[in-house]
C-alpha cells in the first residue's frame, strides 16, 4: 500500500525519492490509511519494494521520526506514533521539577523555538528510579534530547544511549562524551566570586549557616565554596540539612539552597522582630520575582536560566555543538 502511495508520486520531480516517502507516509496518515500504532513496512522491504538505496528508506523514517510522527521498536520496526501529520521536530525536555527559574527555562525556549517545534516535559525530581525509566522510555522517539542531569556515573552512561549529536546537556555539568553539547552553570567558584564581592559586608556577621542536604539535587559546589570561606576567613561555619528555630541567632548569615528553609527562616525573624540586612543576613540560591520584593529583596546567587534557554533554542535551531558555561550572578539586595 505504501509503495503504491510513493509511486504515485514518479511525476514530481521536485521531490527528492526520500521526500516522497515521507509525504506518501503523511498523506496515508492524513486521509486515515495509517492510524496511531499502525506498523509500517521495514527498510528492508520498502527499499525492495521502491527499488530504492536503504540508506534513503531509512533517512525518510529518521525524519519522520524526529518530528514525532513514526517511532521504532527495537526488533518489532516502526510504528505510527502521531496521527498529525504536519507535525514538526518534537523534543524531550527533562527537567528536575517545574520550580520557578526551570519554568523560566521552558517559557524562554517556547517562546524561541516558535511553533515549529513540540516540547514534551519530564520531571525526575532528583529521584535516580524515575531519571531512569524517563531515559529510558524517551529514547528513540524524540528528535532531540535537552537533559538536566542526574550528576553520577550511572547517569553518564545512561546518556550514553540517546544520540551524542541531538542531545545537550543543561543546568548541572556532567561529561557524557566530547561529542555531546552543554550549556551548563558552575557554582563554587562563582560563589567565592560572590563572597570576595560582598567581602567586607560579611565580616559583619559573627558566623555561617548553611542549609543544604547531599541526599537531594542541592549543588556541591555552594557547599564546597561556604567551606573554603569559612577556612581562608576563619569564620565559623554550621550547617543544617532544615531549618529548625533553635539555629537562630543574631549576628549570624544564613546561607538557603531550598527555597522551603528561606521561607521559615523570614517567618521566623518576622514572629521574633529580627530585622533581616542589619541581625541577621540572608543570600539565596536562585533568584525569583518574590525574592526580589519580599523583606525589602533577598540577596541571590543565581545562574541566568533564560540565557541558557537562549542557547539551548541555538543548539536546536542550528544543529551545532556547544559547550558553554553560564556564570551564576550575585544580585545584592536589602537581605545583606
Amino acid at each position: 500500500m505504501l509503495a503504491e502511495q510513493i509511486r504515485l508520486f514518479a511525476t514530481l520531480t521536485d521531490l527528492t525519492k526520500q521526500e516522497k516517502i515521507v509525504k506518501a507516509i503523511t498523506e496515508s496518515i492524513s486521509d486515515g490509511k495509517y492510524a496511531q500504532g499502525d506498523s509500517l513496512p521495514s527498510v528492508n522491504q520498502l527499499s525492495k519494494d521502491l527499488g530504492y538505496g536503504r540508506e534513503t528508506v531509512v533517512k525518510a523514517y529518521n525524519s519522520l521520526k524526529e518530528r514525532g510522527i513514526i517511532s521504532a521498536k527495537h526488533g518489532l520496526g516502526y510504528f505510527v506514533s502521531s496521527e498529525d501529520p504536519d507535525q514538526q521536530l518534537t523534543i524531550a525536555l527533562v527537567l528536575y521539577g517545574f520550580q520557578t527559574f526551570q519554568q523560566n527555562f521552558y517559557d524562554t525556549l517556547r517562546r524561541d523555538l516558535g511553533d515549529g517545534y513540540n516540547i514534551d516535559v519530564f520531571f525526575h525530581h532528583n529521584n535516580a528510579a524515575v531519571y531512569d525509566s524517563i531515559i529510558k522510555e524517551i529514547r528513540l522517539k524524540y528528535g532531540m534530547y535537552i537533559v538536566a542531569p542526574i550528576q553520577s556515573d550511572f547517569s553518564e552512561e545512561l546518556l550514553t544511549s540517546l544520540p551524542a549529536d541531538k542531545l545537550l546537556i543543561v543546568d548541572r555539568y556532567l561529561y557524557v562524551s566530547d561529542e555531546v553539547s552543554r550549556v551548563t552553570q558552575e557554582f563554587e567558584i562563582s560563589m567565592l566570586r560572590a563572597f570576595e564581592e560582598l567581602g567586607s559586608r560579611i565580616r559583619d556577621f559573627s558566623e555561617l549557616i548553611l542549609y543544604y542536604r547531599d541526599d537531594t539535587d542541592y549543588p556541591a559546589g555552594i557547599y564546597d565554596a561556604c567551606a573554603k570561606w569559612s577556612r581562608d576567613n576563619d569564620m565559623p561555619l554550621t550547617v543544617y540539612k532544615k531549618f529548625q528555630t533553635d539555629h537562630i541567632s543574631p549576628s549570624a548569615l544564613f546561607v538557603t539552597v531550598g527555597d522551603s528553609d528561606l521561607w521559615h527562616l523570614l517567618k521566623y525573624a518576622h514572629e521574633t522582630d529580627l530585622q533581616v540586612g542589619k541581625d541577621i543576613g540572608i543570600i539565596s540560591h536562585n533568584d525569583s520575582v518574590v525574592k526580589e520584593f519580599i523583606a525589602g529583596g533577598i540577596t541571590t546567587f543565581s545562574t541566568d536560566f533564560g540565557q541558557m534557554a537562549d542557547r539551548a533554542a541555538s543548539f536546536v535551531l542550528e544543529r551545532k555543538k556547544i559547550n558553554e558555561i553560564i556564570p551564576s550572578v550575585l544580585i545584592r539586595r536589602g537581605s545583606l
